[in-house]
């Protein structure tokens, strides 16, 4: 089965919240669409990795505060891009406030290539998704379309600029389109970086994976797995596998396969065990240890 990736009105009713607060960021602050744009991926990245609630506390502080978090997120971006200013500190004290564990800007030097295509990857499959307004305004106006009474139903904020045109054949997607796969054109980040492309590495599987149980009854499907990871990491996981439960019992075990064997340290960020909650049910996942015959 194919990985099931939500419509944009399901992605931006998930993402209220960050809506809510872009358009504060946007009318309030006087922000820039291009530059905040990045700044939030970054902060979707941060939480992707263990920092929960990032941005929901940075919401929550006077706007004097939220800039000097937003001055603290383009510095992590021009570091990320090689755009290093040798004048400025290389501390973060804002946002090491909301970190599990502090970190400066030499973090983007240490781990460039994973912090570039998770920023990338939340830039492209959700900012450029829930911050753009053309396709809702359309359908707010359009009573016959089938998402019309959600879309005004849903106490979404409509009604600011949108940085395109929307055409007809755009409103008619807005049921079923599907966010973007991470694109192997170059960068929009980095117009020299090189062109993105997630493969496989060549280290063993067994070295590739973690160890993953659920609570007693409450298994989880392998597609809510896989879609689960390949949207808080971008698209890391080769496959997941479960255990082989009779026909009366369900599984309370399985694997799941990387890509990438660093995706395992990104996961567990320092932790011997990760806890995810996926569709209201536990996850639990640890380093795959494989049995010795």
């Amino acid at each position: 089965m194919g990985t099931l990736n939500p419509r944009p009105l399901d992605l931006m009713l998930f993402y209220k919240m960050e809506r809510d607060f872009y358009n504060r960021l946007i009318r309030e602050l006087d922000q820039v669409r291009e530059s905040i744009d990045l700044v939030v991926a970054l902060w979707l990245w941060f939480e992707s990795i263990g920092h929960h609630d990032f941005i929901r506390h940075v919401a929550a502080y006077q706007n004097d505060v939220v800039l000097r978090f937003i001055a603290e997120g383009e510095a992590c971006l021009d570091h990320l891009m090689g755009n290093r200013d040798p004048s400025r500190s290389d501390e973060l004290p804002f946002t090491n406030f909301l970190m599990a564990e502090p970190i400066d800007l030499r973090f983007f030097e240490y781990h460039r290539d994973i912090a570039f295509d998770g920023v990338r990857y939340f830039l492209e499959n959700v900012c450029r998704i829930i911050f753009d307004d053309a396709l809702m305004e359309r359908v707010a106006r359009d009573s016959s379309h089938p998402d019309h009474r959600r879309v005004l139903s849903s106490g979404l904020r409509i009604g600011r600029p949108s940085s395109k045109p929307c055409d007809e054949d755009e409103v008619e997607a807005v049921s079923d389109m599907a966010p973007a796969t991470p694109p192997s054109s170059r960068s929009v980040l980095n117009p020299m970086a090189r062109p993105w492309s997630p493969e496989t590495d060549h280290t063993p599987e067994e070295q590739r994976s973690m160890f993953i149980t659920f609570s007693m009854g409450h298994p989880i499907a392998k597609e809510d797995i896989r879609d689960f990871f390949n949207t808080r990491y971008g698209p890391c996981v080769e496959t997941v596998m479960m255990e082989r439960a009779s026909a009366r019992q369900q599984p309370m075990y399985g694997r799941l396969v990387f890509r990438s064997a660093s995706m395992i340290a990104v996961v567990l960020n320092g932790q011997q065990t990760a806890k995810f909650m996926i569709k209201g049910k536990h996850l639990w996942a640890r380093i795959y240890l494989p049995r010795r015959s």
